[in-house]
């Protein structure tokens, strides 16, 4: 757990003017200041090579103290331990990142979430993957269970009553059901036993990168509601993050959001996005440093990877 001055300085990293009330309000406010002060980046993977530490003490180090960012273990391991040192109850969460894939099976478990558990409903808090997440706490449905048969079945639906049973539980966001977050649309469906995706409505002209698929709704991110514990994340940290074969070890990879849109770049491709409107050129190797300290305020004193 963080000290109440560890706090202090990491809401100061994050420019969090706010109050520190357990309440929606406030972990809405947290993840917006999180995604617009750390950016997701992967240059300690991509370009240093370096070994991926998550202990707190690391995590605070690299993230507060140097005013970096993160790859998701890195940035949404912090954030988990961070709601909780504030008082949040707060589990992380194992997660597949899809960005448009139909299928669990096309893609591994490559990324870890939150799931904060308040008044008496569970929300997706997701602060450490860039780009166009929910920039709030998404509600998750009552808990669906799979029957043999492939049925979606609430916990109690064969029941008499179920119907005035789950509105007696206060439960406002059904299966599917469409959340506005700063004029972005999500919502979270059931995949199967335990997983759901996070389910986003495409905006092409506000979107940072390009879907191939030109869909209007679009499965970003898999998670998991079953327990998960940090030691769970060892293995899967080393190996993205030292693998030849991980995504992280071939490209560079930089988002971060802002209050008029999003930045991101990958290896040498700068895309902005302000007020709807999306630009991108090819960035010289040279330009890349002051690129990287001016628009993600990453100040970065080592020799980049060179790409071609």
């Amino acid at each position: 757990m963080y000290t109440k001055w560890q706090i202090e300085e990491y809401l100061t990293r994050i420019n969090y003017t706010g109050d520190l009330t357990i309440s929606k309000d406030t972990l809405d406010a947290l993840i917006y200041a999180h995604q617009c002060g750390v950016p997701f980046e992967n240059l300690d993977v991509y370009d240093f090579h370096r070994e991926i530490l998550l202990d707190e003490d690391s995590l605070f180090e690299k993230i507060v103290t140097r005013r970096r960012g993160g790859y998701c273990f890195e940035t949404n391991g912090f954030f988990c331990r961070m709601l909780q040192s504030v008082g949040f109850d707060a589990r992380p969460c194992l997660c597949r990142v899809m960005f448009g894939l139909q299928y669990p099976r096309e893609n591994l478990i490559d990324h870890r979430a939150t799931i904060v558990f308040l008044d008496g409903q569970r929300y997706f808090c997701e602060a450490g993957i860039g780009g166009a997440m929910p920039p709030g706490a998404l509600q998750l449905p009552p808990e669906i269970k799979i029957s043999e048969q492939g049925e979606r079945q609430t916990p109690d639906d064969t029941l008499p009553g179920a119907g005035e049973q789950l509105r007696s539980m206060g439960t406002d966001c059904p299966e599917g059901c469409w959340q506005e977050m700063r004029g972005e649309y999500f919502c979270v469906r059931t995949i199967e036993q335990n997983w759901y995706g996070t389910i986003r409505k495409v905006n092409v002209s506000r979107d940072i990168y390009d879907d191939p698929m030109d869909r209007r709704e679009r499965l970003e991110v898999m998670f998991c509601d079953a327990a998960a514990h940090e030691i769970d994340f060892t293995a899967l940290n080393y190996f993205l993050s030292q693998s030849d074969q991980s995504m992280f070890r071939q490209k560079r990879v930089v988002n971060i959001r802002t209050p008029e849109g999003y930045r991101a770049l990958t290896n040498r491709t700068y895309r902005e996005v302000i007020h709807g409107r999306r630009t991108e050129r090819e960035l010289p190797s040279e330009e890349i440093p002051l690129t990287l300290k001016e628009k993600f305020g990453i100040e970065i004193c080592e020799n980049l990877r060179k790409n071609k």
